[in-house]
């Protein structure tokens, strides 16, 4: 890989902006494997919807929350690279956005839904530390991300 143009001497608020993007998207892959996502009480019967929890139970949803987590990697991949300088693509940069924003709107309208058919079933419901966290996290990436490419295409970023 060849160096990003006027990448390699960015200032340390670019690198910094990029660095914590990556940390901030293995967090919220973090929460978002290891975490609840939400808890139902049906019919006297705890319900926990958790990635390991769905895995362990053989479920679909289990795979597909585990592929969600592991899709978090490539932006933190990229926003790891950007931050030491190695030459990205800015159409690689949108896309991995794009795809932190996909995961999230994905995740609101199926919590949306969970907690609509609990409320409708009149079950009590929890929302758990992965939906939280996973959340808050993803619009710090969101933010950090878009603050990111600003600096990378500002020629008034010192």
């Amino acid at each position: 890989m060849a160096a990003m143009q006027e990448v390699d001497s960015a200032p340390a608020t670019t690198r910094f902006v990029f660095l914590s993007s990556a940390i901030i998207s293995l967090a919220s892959a973090g929460f978002l494997l290891f975490g609840t996502l939400l808890t139902t009480t049906s019919n006297g019967i705890d319900i926990t919807l958790s990635t390991t929890q769905m895995l362990v139970d053989g479920g679909v949803g289990g795979l597909v929350l585990l592929l969600f987590s592991l899709a978090m990697l490539w932006p933190a991949y990229m926003s790891f690279m950007a931050a030491v300088g190695m030459w990205q693509r800015r159409e690689r940069l949108l896309w991995a956005g794009y795809l932190s924003l996909s995961i999230l709107a994905v995740l609101m309208i199926s919590s949306w839904r969970w907690i609509a058919d609990a409320d409708a079933a009149g079950d009590t419901w929890v929302i758990g530390n992965a939906l939280i966290g996973f959340t808050i996290c993803q619009v710090a990436l969101i933010g950090h991300w878009r603050a990111g490419l600003w600096l990378l295409d500002s020629p008034y970023r010192d």
